[in-house]
């Protein structure tokens, strides 16, 4: 893990990222029991555990891209003199930056949109649900800003 200069933030993300795992796994095991040892089981746990799993998902990438935590394949990488790995890499991360951010800058309309919308189960504002998008938009292009910053100084 490398050291981070916003270590409040990772902690409330990686809080958040723990609490939605907890959760998710609380509520999926509900609906096992409630099938086998009650009459009737609640309907709203298959959404919530869907929610929770989301939003894990995009919490969880910015913690990832912070600590080299995703999968890549090396195989172009490693054949690279050190210049041009070098090169690639940053590259890659602009690629990231740009990809992120335009996802962080399409959901927030999106967001708009979906705001008349309620999930069918717990009546949910689905503008929440997409606001996982602009969380993980933003979140990840911050922490591969930070990585580009860092490996260029």
């Amino acid at each position: 893990m490398t050291k981070s200069p916003f270590p409040t933030l990772d902690k409330v993300l990686g809080f958040l990222v723990n609490m939605s795992f907890i959760l998710m796994i609380a509520v999926v095991l509900l609906q096992i029991i409630a099938r086998y040892a009650l009459p009737w089981a609640p309907n709203w746990t298959e959404e919530l555990a869907r929610f929770c799993f989301i939003y894990l998902v995009s919490m969880g990438a910015a913690l990832a891209v912070k600590d080299n935590g995703y999968v890549s394949v090396n195989f172009l990488l490693d054949r690279l003199s050190p210049k041009y790995k070098s090169l690639l890499e940053n590259i890659i991360l602009v690629c990231i930056i740009g990809l992120m951010f335009t996802q962080f800058v399409v959901s927030l309309p999106l967001m708009e949109i979906v705001s008349i919308q309620r999930s069918p189960s717990m009546n949910l504002n689905m503008a929440f649900m997409y606001g996982a998008m602009a969380i993980m938009g933003l979140s990840v292009a911050f922490y591969s800003t930070l990585k580009l910053i860092e490996k260029n100084r």
